[in-house]
C-alpha cells in the first residue's frame, strides 16, 4: 500500500504521477518507464518523501547562482519548467556532488515569478513592461527604423500600423522607457 506521500510522488524524468502498481521506483522517484534511461542511473542518492505538512525533509544545499538564475529565465520560454529544473539540479550535483539536496519546483517558480507560464497581456502596461525588459536585455537598442520597415513588408502591414510601431519603440527607445 502506497503512502500519502508516494501517492503524490511524480517521476523526476518524465513528471508522469509514480504508481507502486506499475513498478515505479520510489527510491530515486522515476517511473517504470524512465528507470532504464541513462539519465535515471545518474540521479545518484534517493530523494527524501515529502512530510505530510507539505514541506521538504530536505533543506536546498543553496540559493540559485547568478549563472542559473539567467539560464532559468532564458530556457524558461522554451522549456517545461520541469526540464528546467533538471537541468539546474544536473549542474547543481556537478558542483556540488551527488549528496547535494536538488533545488525545488516552488524554488524554481519563487525565482522566476511566475513570469514563465504567465501569458502577457494585451494592454498598455504589459507594453511598457515588455519594452523595458527588451531595454534591459539590449533587444531594443538593436530596433531601428530600417528594421521596422523591413518587418513591414513581410508582414505585409498597412502604412498606419507601421506609424504606431515606430513612435511606440523608437520613442521607447529615446525615452529610455
Amino acid at each position: 500500500m502506497a503512502t500519502n506521500a508516494q501517492a503524490q510522488m511524480r517521476c523526476r524524468l518524465c513528471g508522469c504521477t509514480l504508481d507502486a502498481g506499475e513498478g515505479d521506483n520510489f527510491e530515486i522517484a522515476v517511473c517504470g518507464s524512465c528507470e532504464s534511461r541513462p539519465e535515471a542511473r545518474k540521479l545518484g542518492k534517493p530523494l527524501k518523501l515529502v512530510t505530510p505538512e507539505g514541506t521538504a525533509s530536505q533543506t536546498p544545499a543553496r540559493d540559485f547562482t547568478p549563472a542559473e538564475k539567467s539560464l532559468a529565465r532564458k530556457m524558461s520560454s522554451y522549456l517545461p519548467i520541469a526540464e528546467v529544473l533538471g537541468i539546474l539540479n544536473e549542474r547543481l550535483a556537478c558542483d556540488l556532488g551527488p549528496d547535494a539536496a536538488p533545488y525545488t519546483m516552488e524554488q524554481l517558480k519563487a525565482e522566476l515569478g511566475g513570469g514563465a507560464t504567465s501569458e502577457a497581456g494585451k494592454d498598455w502596461a504589459s507594453l511598457r513592461k515588455m519594452l523595458a525588459r527588451a531595454k534591459r536585455d539590449g533587444t531594443l537598442d538593436r530596433i531601428d527604423e530600417q528594421l521596422i520597415d523591413d518587418f513591414a513588408v513581410v508582414y505585409s502591414l498597412n502604412s498606419k500600423q507601421v506609424l504606431t510601431i515606430k513612435e511606440i519603440i523608437l520613442d521607447a527607445r529615446e525615452d529610455g522607457v
